[in-house]
C-alpha cells in the first residue's frame, strides 16, 4: 500500500528526473549555435581579409567597418553566452550523496539509533526515518538544480537571440558587400 509520503518520494523523483533531463538537453543543443559561431567568426575573418574593395574610396567603406564591427561583437557576446551556458553552471548541480555513504553513515546510524531507543517498532521508525531523509535529499536537489537550469535556460535563449542578430548582421553586411562590389 502507497502512503502519502511514497507519493510525495515519487513526485519528487519524477521532478529530480525532469532537472537532470533538462541538463542533458542543455548540453546537447550547444551543437548548432556552436557551429553557426564558427561560420560567422569565418565569415568575419573573410570580410577583413578582402582586399578587391581597397581601391574603393567612397565614405560607403565606413558601413562596412561599422557593420563588420557589430558583427564581431555580436559573435564575441554570443559566445561569452554559450560559455555561460556550457561551462557556467556545470558544477552547481546537486547529486544524490554517495551510496557508500548512504548505507555506511545514514542507515547504520539510523538503525542504531532505533534499535536502541525504538524497542518493538524499530523496522517501522527506520522506514520513515529513511523515507524522511529521502524526501531532504529530493528536496535538497529540487530546490538547487531547478534554479541552475532555469538561468541556462535563460542563458540559452539570450544566446540564441544573440546568433539570430549575428545572422541579420552577417547578412546584411553580406548585401552590402555584394552592393560595393557591384559598383
Amino acid at each position: 500500500m502507497e502512503t502519502s509520503k511514497d507519493y510525495l518520494i515519487g513526485l519528487l523523483k519524477d521532478k529530480y528526473e525532469h532537472e537532470i533531463r533538462r541538463k542533458a538537453d542543455f548540453d546537447n543543443s550547444l551543437n548548432i549555435p556552436i557551429t553557426l559561431l564558427t561560420a560567422l567568426f569565418a565569415g568575419i575573418y573573410f570580410v577583413a581579409s578582402d582586399t578587391s574593395l581597397k581601391q574603393l574610396s567612397c565614405p560607403l567603406i565606413t558601413v562596412k567597418w561599422i557593420l563588420l564591427a557589430l558583427l564581431f561583437l555580436s559573435c564575441i557576446i554570443t559566445m561569452s553566452l554559450l560559455f555561460k551556458v556550457y561551462f557556467g553552471y556545470k558544477r552547481a548541480y546537486c547529486a544524490f550523496p554517495d551510496s557508500k555513504q548512504v548505507v555506511e553513515d545514514d542507515f547504520k546510524a539510523l538503525e542504531e539509533y532505533h534499535n536502541q531507543y525504538s524497542k518493538g517498532k524499530q523496522e517501522e521508525n527506520l522506514l520513515k526515518s529513511l523515507k524522511d531523509r529521502v524526501v531532504n535529499w529530493y528536496l535538497e536537489c529540487n530546490n538547487n538544480n531547478t534554479p541552475v537550469n532555469d538561468a541556462r535556460a535563460n542563458a540559452l535563449f539570450y544566446a540564441r537571440l544573440s546568433i539570430c542578430i549575428s545572422l541579420s548582421i552577417g547578412l546584411a553586411l553580406l548585401i552590402f558587400i555584394c552592393y560595393l562590389k557591384s559598383l
